[in-house]
């Protein structure tokens, strides 16, 4: 028989609540649970073992730190919401909710069916030492899921999952690998930095003082992402970036609208995809902004398809190989590039290798619907229509930015096979022809269409996000696509960085020490900041002083995110304007 342990308060107090309530509220029946005195808990401490499950009682608390929940690859821990929405609210932390020392653990929001968000996190804090976070995964933690929640008014990021490099090495390249991350159905707006921000920025090194001395340390990999069906609106800085991920990246059927809006320089993409960062992008839809759409800068091997991008003042999709010589493929089909400031899709970059733009639909762009950089080898240009004006295409709403297809469109059945690998169906699920498909994110259908009217209850009438449910256990990918290649030629295993440490997800490299599996006494602070600095890092300058005592403090501007707009030259570039087809 399983004994449940239960997180105390200093005192225990009677609650007394209408069988109504009760009744609209899913009960605490988990292994475990961390009652609102719980803010500081740890998993060892608690005695959760692999295949327990751990309830946190709904209500309002100020943070709630997790650390050392060790589960097990066929036997996962789940963390979910019980009684509730669990409510996280401080204006005075560096976070909200926070992951450290952590492996095989899912926390979720999906306790309660009746609430799509069971999780609601907000750390507003904005300097002047730090901003915050507010949900982060770090500590060395490893093969971990994020879902169901909402994240609102962070400081700096709504979600970060990376752990900074540290003097004694330990987080470093070649020494650690986060494994198989998962982030999907959440809610994040109105954040002061970037949405979603995974993975390091500092993929070519990044300037420390450890110990007086200047040092260059490496950031870790990240082997596995799966980061899918979220809602990222009205973010300061970017929608979201991903670094430093270059094997098995996936970043599908998400919903970015209104980015950038701090005016931070180099900070105001849709999507910014680098650091040798290797991933399948598909059925995204990605709404305003004040630069570029899919801005996709030093990535390695990068399939991008049936995404939406709208209204962008600069370029819809951007590519750049930032000067890195990687060679890699970057391949670009099926997607809906509409009303671009001055190129709808743009490629630069010698050290590109070969790739090609197929079966796009761009239209409304300010310089070029089409740039295709006269440096850049063997890029094949084949069934991309462009126009003038979006109306010229025959979308069911052009105006209201519903993309889908009328059954007089040009676009329909004028795309060419895709041969490097096959795209089976369409931004929303729709099967395409696999002779003749249609042209862009959308092939035709008769049995009705959606447009742009993404709600924030966890529903939306898009095509993209999101549906309410769990797609999988912490041990594995979440369900595949439903949409996208029927094979993996189209290589996604990305190229070799700096010193790949390799592996898989049962190296030392992933791994957290794990408890005995001692039933001890519970443990909980309330009220207090023990273990883990993780969370606390800086944000801007990503200083933090880390387990081995040295006061780590990173030079930000030292390897700032270049400066794209550099590049963004009128080189030789083949323009290409093509009329719709008649």
């Amino acid at each position: 028989m399983k004994h449940r342990f239960v997180v105390l308060a200093p005192f225990v107090a009677l609650i007394m609540t209408t069988p109504e309530t009760a009744r609209a509220e899913a009960p605490c029946d988990c292994d475990h649970v961390i009652e609102l005195s719980g803010e500081v808990v740890s998993g060892a401490d608690m005695g959760v073992k692999p295949g327990d499950s751990v309830c946190v009682r709904g209500g309002d608390r100020p943070f709630l730190r997790l650390q050392k929940f060790v589960g097990e690859e066929n036997a996962p821990i789940e963390v979910r919401n019980c009684e509730g929405q669990v409510n996280i609210d401080n204006d005075d932390k560096g976070y909200g909710l926070t992951v450290d020392e952590s492996r095989y653990l899912r926390v979720t929001g999906a306790g309660d069916p009746d609430i799509p968000y069971g999780f609601k996190v907000r750390a507003s804090r904005t300097g002047p030492d730090y901003s915050a976070f507010g949900v982060a995964v770090g500590g060395l933690s490893s093969d971990v899921e994020i879902d169901h929640m909402e994240v609102y008014e962070a400081g700096f990021a709504g979600v970060v999952m990376k752990t900074e490099s540290r003097c004694d090495g330990s987080a470093n390249l070649g020494n650690f690998v986060m494994y198989n991350s998962r982030l999907h159905h959440m809610y994040i707006h109105d954040v002061k930095g970037e949405g979603i921000y995974f993975g390091s920025t500092g993929y070519g090194g990044r300037k420390f003082t450890c110990d007086g001395m200047e040092v260059t340390l490496y950031p870790h990999e990240h082997h596995g992402a799966w980061i899918h069906d979220n809602i990222i609106e009205n973010t300061g800085w970017d929608g979201a970036q991903i670094g430093v991920t270059p094997k098995d990246c996936h970043f599908y059927r998400n919903t970015i609208k209104n980015v950038g809006t701090e005016g931070e320089l180099y900070q105001q993409q849709g999507l910014q995809v680098g650091g040798a960062s290797s991933c399948k992008i598909w059925g995204n839809t990605l709404l305003d902004g004040p630069t570029n759409g899919f801005f996709i800068f030093g990535a390695g091997h990068t399939q991008l398809y049936n995404n939406v991008v709208a209204n962008f003042a600069d370029t819809g999709i951007y590519i750049n190989d930032q000067n890195l010589d990687m060679g890699s493929k970057i391949e670009v089909a099926h997607n809906t590039v509409i009303s671009s400031g001055d190129w709808g899709i743009a490629v630069f970059g010698a050290a590109l290798g070969p790739g090609f733009l197929r079966n796009n639909a761009v239209a409304g762009a300010g310089m070029a619907e089409i740039a295709i950089g006269g440096e850049v080898p063997a890029f094949i240009d084949e069934g991309n229509q462009t126009a003038d004006d979006p109306d010229g295409f025959g979308f069911v709403d052009a105006a209201a930015r519903d993309f889908h297809l009328t059954e007089n469109s040009p676009l329909r059945n004028v795309g060419f096979p895709v041969p490097e690998y096959e795209i089976v169906d369409d931004h929303d699920g729709v099967p395409r022809d696999d002779g003749a498909p249609d042209v862009g994110a959308y092939e035709f259908t008769d049995t009705g269409t959606t447009s742009d009217t993404t709600t924030t209850d966890g529903t939306s009438t898009d095509g993209t996000a999101t549906d309410g449910t769990s797609e999988g256990p912490t041990s594995g990918p979440t369900s595949g696509p439903t949409s996208g290649p029927s094979s993996d030629s189209g290589d996604d295993t990305g190229v070799e960085t700096h010193g790949s440490t390799g592996g898989n997800s049962d190296s030392e490299s992933g791994s957290v020490s794990s408890s005995d599996g001692a039933t001890s006494s519970v443990t909980a602070s309330a009220g207090t900041e023990g273990g883990s600095t993780d969370a606390d890092a800086a944000t801007a300058g990503e200083s933090e002083t880390d387990a081995s005592g040295c006061a780590c403090s990173s030079d930000a501007n030292a390897n700032a995110t270049a400066a794209w707009p550099m590049l963004l030259v009128l080189v030789g570039f083949r323009r290409r304007k093509q009329s719709a087809v008649a």
